[in-house]
C-alpha cells in the first residue's frame, strides 16, 4: 500500500485533487472512476519529502494543536452554516494556509466519499485527534448535534490553550531573571576570576581558604571547559530521556504528588483537567463510565490515570466514583464531595463544571503567588553568589599591604 496524490473532474467539470491509499496506479484510477471521477494525473506522494522543501520549511509545514484547534473552530462554523460535512472540508482545503493542512483536509474528505464516518475518519489521525476528541464527535453524530458538539470541543481547546498560555507568560520573567543571573556568574567565574589568580600567584602568603577553593573551582572550570559543558549539557540530556522512559516517568510521577508545595499543584492542575473534561464529555451525552475512561487518557500523571482506572471499575460494580476518589487521596476532598453529591441529584456534567471553574481559579492564584516568591528567591541567590565572589576577591585586593612579597 502507498499514497497517491491525484487531480481528476467530478461530474460537473469542476478540478478535485486529494491523495488516496492504494496499492498502486491502476487501484486508484478505478477508485477514482468508482467514486464518479475522471482521473487527470496520478502520481506517487511521500509525505514531508516534497521536492525542493528545504528542512526547515518541513518543520513549518507540519500540522500542529494551532492547526488541529483551528480546523475545529471553522469546521463548527461552516456546519452551524448550513453546509455540508464534505463541503466544509472542501472549504477548509480551498482555503488552507499550509500544504499540508490542504492535503490533510483532503484525506478527510476521501475517507467520508468512502462511506466512513467522520469520528472514523479522525480515528485514523491518532496523531492529531485524541480519544476524546473522536468519542466527542461520535456522539455528536449519534445525537445529530455534531456543530453544536464540535463547538463544545472548540470551547474546551480554548479554555485549556489559556491557562496554558497564562503559565507560560508568567512564567516568562522568572526565567528571564535565572538565565540573565546564571550567564553573570558564569562570565564571573569563568573570564574574570581566572585573571585574579594571577594577581595572588605571586604572594608568599597563604590565601584564607574559602578564597583557595574558590580560585581552585574556577581554575578547574577553565581548564576542562569540555568537561564542564558536557557535565552542564549532559545532566538535563540525561533527565529528560530518563523521564521518558516508563520507570523514569512512574519514578517522577509519584515523587511530583509526594512533594511539599508541588503536590499542591499537581493536584489543582490534575483536577483541572480531569473535571473539564468530564463536565464536557457527560454535559454532552457521553456515560459516565466512558467518560472517566477518556479522562484517565487525558490525564498528565500516572497515579492519576490509575486512579480514574480504578473509579472506572468501582462504577460498573455499582459504586459511587466521587467516594472512590476520595478514598485515594489524589483529589481534593472538596471536588470528590461535590461529585458525589452530582452523582446523587443527576448534575454530574453541571458539578463537574462548578469543580473546574473553582480549581482552576486555584490554580491560577497559586501560580501567581509561587511565582512571585520565585522572582526575589532568584535575585536574592544571583546576588548572593556574585556578592560573595565580589566580596571575596575585594577582601584579598584591600589587604594586599598586609602580604608580604
Amino acid at each position: 500500500m502507498g499514497l497517491f496524490k491525484y487531480s481528476a473532474l467530478d461530474a460537473a467539470g469542476q478540478n478535485k485533487e486529494g491523495i488516496i491509499e492504494e496499492l498502486d496506479q491502476t487501484a486508484v484510477t478505478n477508485k477514482l472512476i468508482r467514486q464518479g471521477l475522471r482521473p487527470l494525473s496520478i502520481r506517487r506522494y511521500q509525505e514531508g519529502k516534497k521536492k525542493g522543501m528545504p528542512l526547515f520549511g518541513h518543520w513549518r509545514d507540519r500540522i500542529g494543536k494551532t492547526d488541529i484547534e483551528f480546523f475545529t473552530k471553522q469546521i463548527s462554523l461552516l456546519l452551524n452554516a448550513g453546509l455540508s460535512l464534505d463541503g466544509a472540508l472542501r472549504i477548509i482545503k480551498q482555503h488552507g494556509h499550509k500544504q499540508s493542512f490542504k492535503d490533510f483536509a483532503g484525506q478527510l474528505e476521501n475517507k467520508l466519499k468512502e462511506g466512513k464516518s467522520f469520528s472514523q475518519a479522525l480515528a485514523d489521525f491518532p496523531k492529531y485527534f485524541s480519544s476524546m476528541y473522536v468519542n466527542m464527535v461520535r456522539a455528536g453524530e449519534e445525537g445529530g448535534i455534531l456543530p453544536a458538539m464540535l463547538l463544545k470541543i472548540s470551547e474546551y481547546q480554548t479554555s485549556f490553550q489559556e491557562l496554558k498560555q497564562f503559565i507560560i507568560s508568567a512564567s516568562i520573567y522568572p526565567l528571564i531573571l535565572l538565565f540573565a543571573g546564571s550567564t553573570a556568574v558564569v562570565i564571573l567565574i569563568t573570564a574574570i576570576l581566572p585573571r585574579f589568580q594571577v594577581l595572588f600567584s605571586g604572594m608568599n602568603k597563604m590565601l584564607p581558604i574559602h578564597v583557595r577553593l574558590l580560585m581552585g573551582f574556577s581554575g578547574w572550570i577553565s581548564d576542562h571547559l569540555i568537561i564542564t559543558l558536557f557535565i552542564v549539557l549532559g545532566l538535563p540530556i540525561a533527565f529528560i530521556i530518563h523521564l521518558k522512559s516508563k520507570e523514569g516517568k512512574i519514578f517522577y510521577d509519584r515523587l511530583l504528588i509526594r512533594t511539599p508545595l508541588v503536590s499542591d499543584f499537581v493536584r489543582e492542575l490534575e483536577t483541572t483537567r480531569i473535571f473539564r473534561t468530564l463536565e464536557v464529555l457527560v454535559n454532552n451525552g457521553v456515560h459516565l463510565a466512558t467518560a472517566l475512561k477518556i479522562s484517565a487518557g487525558v490525564a498528565a500523571n500516572l497515579e492519576y490515570q490509575r486512579l480514574l482506572n480504578r473509579a472506572t471499575e468501582a462504577l460498573k460494580s455499582g459504586k459511587q466514583v466521587g467516594q472512590k476518589l476520595k478514598g485515594e487521596g489524589l483529589m481534593p476532598d472538596l471536588a470528590a464531595d461535590l461529585l458525589s453529591v452530582g452523582e446523587e441529584s443527576g448534575t454530574v456534567g453541571h458539578v463537574c463544571a462548578q469543580i473546574a471553574e473553582h480549581y482552576e481559579r486555584e490554580l491560577r492564584v497559586r501560580i501567581k503567588r509561587l511565582l512571585s516568591l520565585l522572582e526575589p528567591l532568584f535575585i536574592l541567590l544571583i546576588a548572593l553568589v556574585v556578592g560573595y565572589v565580589v566580596i571575596s576577591m575585594l577582601s584579598v585586593i584591600l589587604s594586599i599591604n598586609d602580604i608580604a612579597i
